[in-house]
């Protein structure tokens, strides 16, 4: 399963892509230090809330139905959030142990149905 440090470092690098500072885009709560902020972060990029979170490398059957869940995944930055004025892909990597989770994000991304 990946670790809160994974999740933190994964949040953070998807962080650093924006150009707007990061305490702007988060929710405006109290959070109990910045990890817990960085993990809310994490939590909202995997469901959708920063924009569809596609799995890179999910298998399908020739009837639609997931033969293998992805654990690599992918979230279009739009060119005006972004720190390089472009569009980007942010990338990152779950976990090699299949815990439901990347079946979640791949059905609500492929799907659009957030």
């Amino acid at each position: 399963m990946i670790s809160d440090t994974q999740k933190i470092q994964i949040a953070k690098r998807f962080a650093n892509l924006h150009q707007t500072p990061f305490a702007a885009w988060t929710p405006d709560q109290d959070y109990q230090s910045e990890d817990e902020r960085y993990l809310a972060v994490y939590d909202n990029l995997i469901h959708g809330v920063y924009g569809d979170c596609y799995g890179v490398n999910a298998e399908y059957d020739e009837d639609d139905n997931l033969i293998q869940e992805a654990t690599e995944f992918e979230v279009a930055v739009e060119g005006f959030e972004s720190k390089a004025a472009k569009p980007e892909i942010f990338f990152f990597e779950i976990s090699r142990e299949l815990t439901g989770i990347s079946k979640f994000i791949e059905d609500h991304g492929r799907h659009g149905d957030w």
